[in-house]
Order: C-alpha cells, then structure tokens, then sequence
C-alpha cells in the first residue's frame, strides 16, 4: 500500500508535467507528415474501412446486431479498442524506450506510463467526435448517455494506467514481455465483442466477461446505443473496479521496487 500511495502522490504533484508531456507526445508522433493532425482520424478511418468490409459487408452481408446498423454497433467497439491496443503497446514500453534519456535526470519515472497512455487519450477524444456524429445521426442520444460515456472513458483511462504501471515494469526488465504483450493485444480483439457478438449468457460471454476491457466495450454500446446507464451500477462493475485495484496495487508496488534498476537493463 505504502508504493500505491507514493505513485499517487508523484501523479497529482506532477499532472501540469503530464499534461505537458502527453500534449508534445502527441504532436511528435506526426510532426514529420505533411498532413500532421489529419492522421488522427485519417489512420483509423481507413482500419475502421476495411473492419466494415470484411465483418459487416463481407460476413455479416449488411445484417444488423439486435436492429442496430452494424457499422453504428461496429464503431461503439472499434473505436475504445484502437485506444486500448495503443494505450497497451506504448504504455508497455514506455519506460524502456524513454529511459536513455531520463536516466540521468531528477524525473518522476512512474508519470511516464500515465502521459503516454494520456496522449492517447487524446487521439481518443477526437474519434469520440465521429461516434457521436455517426450515433446521433443514427439513433440519437440522451443527456444521461453523455454522462455515462464519460464515466466509461474515464474507467477505462484508469484500467490501462494501472496496467501500465506493471507492463511498463515488466518489459523494461525482460523484454519478451513486451513481445508477448503484442501477441495477446493481438488476441484481445477477437476474445472482446468489438466485432461480434456473444449470445447472452452462454458459456463464451461468461468466459470473456474475465477480461475488463468487456466491460469497457460493452458500456460504451449499453449507454450509445441501448440507453441504459444502470450497466454502471451493475456487479459486474464490482468486479472490474476490483481488477482495477488489485492491477494498481501490484504494478505500483513492482514499479517502486525496481525503478532503481531499471537503468541497468538498458
């Protein structure tokens, strides 16, 4: 408990270096590309394209999900798992790929996953603006829904920090890990029901519920989608604020352990 509460302190006495930090981190990615910002909406866009061609045109041939356009249904998933995916690999090698220059710096190491997964956050923020457009064009939207997204946007930010506080850990340490975090990233698309969808309460829906980022993907299509915010106040989100914790408290604890060390495996 003692390293969760030193992370938290570092995070609040340093957010105006996060917000800093995670603003440049996101301009630098396109600074070299003459349409620059364009690239946020323009790359996953293009994903968001071929996704569409091949589940919804292609497999699913126009069908709709529970009378909802597929292309609607589709982006309330795609769109919060290009924030986990990126969120994941880049908060995983965050620390390592930053430690060469930090090294011989006073810098408060554990707000570097936290800026990085915030600087995809922000590529986030812009994608919400095509869902919102696409869900209010579609089927429209309430007050309350607003606020629901809200609270799973935040829900979510909180999750990927926590995990990035221990894959940061981990990868700076043995960089395997950071290859095997590709692979299963890679997994977690098609084991989330961003593409498709489980039947309630079968045995595959009960094994997926496991995973967190369900939870997260579904709360953002029950408040779009199915107007129903209660999902926030479901056991369900007993269990993931519980992963979330259990997540924070281990990965700030390895975090603290081994930061001294960590220049060591570079």
């Amino acid at each position: 408990m003692r390293a969760m509460t030193t992370v938290i302190k570092e995070q609040f006495k340093n957010l105006y270096l996060i917000g800093r930090l995670s603003a440049y981190e996101t301009k630098k990615e396109y600074a070299d590309s003459q349409l620059g910002m364009v690239w946020v909406f323009l790359n996953p866009l293009l994903q968001i394209a071929v996704y569409w061609f091949v589940f919804g045109a292609g497999i699913r041939k126009g069908h709709a999900v529970n009378g909802i356009p597929f292309l609607t249904w589709m982006l309330c998933g795609l769109i919060p798992w290009f924030y986990i995916s990126a969120a994941i690999l880049q908060g995983s090698n965050s620390i390592y790929a930053r430690l060469g220059t930090v090294s011989k710096m006073n810098f408060p190491l554990s707000i570097i996953p936290t800026y990085v997964v915030m600087s995809r956050f922000y590529t986030h923020l812009f994608l919400m603006v095509v869902l919102f457009i696409e869900v209010i064009l579609t089927r429209g939207i309430s007050y309350i829904s607003f606020w629901g997204l809200a609270y799973f946007a935040i829900a979510n930010t909180i999750l990927l920090i926590a995990l990035s506080f221990l894959t940061s850990t981990l990868s700076t340490m043995l960089r395997d890990i950071h290859l095997l975090i590709q692979s299963i990233t890679r997994m977690l698309l098609y084991l989330t029901p961003i593409l498709w969808a489980p039947h309630s309460n079968s045995l595959a829906e009960k094994l997926m519920k496991i995973n967190p980022f369900y939870y997260i993907v579904e709360g953002y299509r029950k408040v779009l989608l199915y107007n129903e915010p209660s999902y926030i106040l479901s056991k369900y989100s007993l269990y993931f604020w519980g992963v979330v914790i259990v997540l924070f408290i281990v990965g700030a604890a390895a975090h603290v352990k081994f930061r001294r060390q960590f220049v060591d495996y570079l």
